[in-house]
């Protein structure tokens, strides 16, 4: 499997995306409201994950229902953390499909008013599949859009709040052979990992959040207990992300991907919780996963360093 990913994407690209329809004027706003943050305090975030706006099934005024009920959170509510999966999918569409699932989006987002830290997902890439039509020349082409537009230029960065310190990871590489995605974190971004968490230190607080998870028992509950995760649904190479983070306090993964609402944790190994957050759209806006409701999670960050997460459901029908 050949790895398609760098800390930073070449000019043409850039160029490529800032030359096409959309502005960077939802950029700018974003980096203003969602400027980082110092001191010490108590506070919380939403997490949502696995969107998959549309046109279709009601998609669009499932999200702004969503978006109503995390407007309505309370002051102490300090931005939102995305897991990726914004639109319904960028894989397998022409290049026109994915600039209106993405101006979609950027409407319905325009009311949240909040700011909001995005990860990259699977469906947020272009082109990425054996039916993919974009061509690799296009600006929609793989993953140059969503780091102009969302990624402050990158598809993977930190940023710190209130004596929290957070990654936002990029888990999305390419099998240039079978023209699929499949989950691994590459070198480059292992790198910057070690650098970034070094930097950070050994005390303070992390939260990391990927769009594929690292951890999930989601296919043993659904058949055999022996059974293991194809390329697509985990990280590949968890075993050397986590060798990295374990040198550090992470308390919490946060990841999406599977749409199910899952927890993950080990009282004395590591420290570590993992937790997969459901998704806003439930089953592809087709109702609950098994028995779980289209929802988002808000997490409290605590002064002592600790959290508490909450998985709540926005009322879809």
């Amino acid at each position: 499997m050949a790895s398609l990913n760098s800390p930073t994407l070449s000019r043409r690209s850039l160029l490529g995306v800032a030359a096409g329809i959309f502005g960077l004027s939802r950029l700018t706003e974003e980096t203003t409201r969602g400027a980082e943050s110092g001191g010490d305090g108590a506070f919380n975030f939403a997490f949502l994950t696995d969107i998959h706006v549309t046109e279709k099934l009601r998609a669009a005024e499932g999200l702004r229902a969503c978006i109503n009920s995390v407007n309505a959170l309370g002051a102490e509510t300090a931005f939102v953390v995305t897991g990726g999966d914004h639109i319904m999918d960028g894989l397998a569409v022409d290049a026109a499909e994915v600039r209106a699932q993405w101006a979609l989006y950027d409407e319905c987002m325009k009311e949240l008013r909040l700011p909001v830290h995005h990860t990259i997902g699977n469906h947020d890439i272009g082109g990425w599949a054996p039916k993919g039509t974009i061509q690799t020349t296009e600006p929609e082409f793989g993953k140059a859009l969503f780091a102009q537009k969302y990624g402050l230029g990158r598809t993977y960065r930190s940023f710190d709040h209130n004596g929290w310190h957070f990654i936002l990871l990029d888990s999305i590489q390419f099998d240039e052979l079978n023209k699929e995605y499949y989950g691994w974190i590459d070198d480059a971004q292992l790198a910057w990992l070690a650098a970034d968490l070094k930097q950070v230190g050994q005390t303070k607080p992390v939260i990391v959040v990927t769009h594929i998870p690292f951890f999930s028992v989601w296919s043993q509950l659904n058949g055999d207990p022996r059974k293991g995760e194809g390329p697509k649904s985990l990280v590949n190479n968890a075993a050397a992300v986590r060798k990295v983070l374990g040198e550090y306090n992470v308390k919490l993964v946060l990841s999406g991907h599977g749409h199910v609402y899952e927890r993950i944790e080990l009282a004395h190994y590591n420290r570590t919780t993992y937790i997969q957050g459901g998704a806003v759209c439930g089953l592809w806006w087709r109702g609950k996963v098994m028995g779980n409701p289209e929802g988002y999670g808000v997490v409290s960050c605590k002064q002592d360093g600790t959290f508490e997460y909450e998985y709540r459901g926005y009322g879809w029908v």
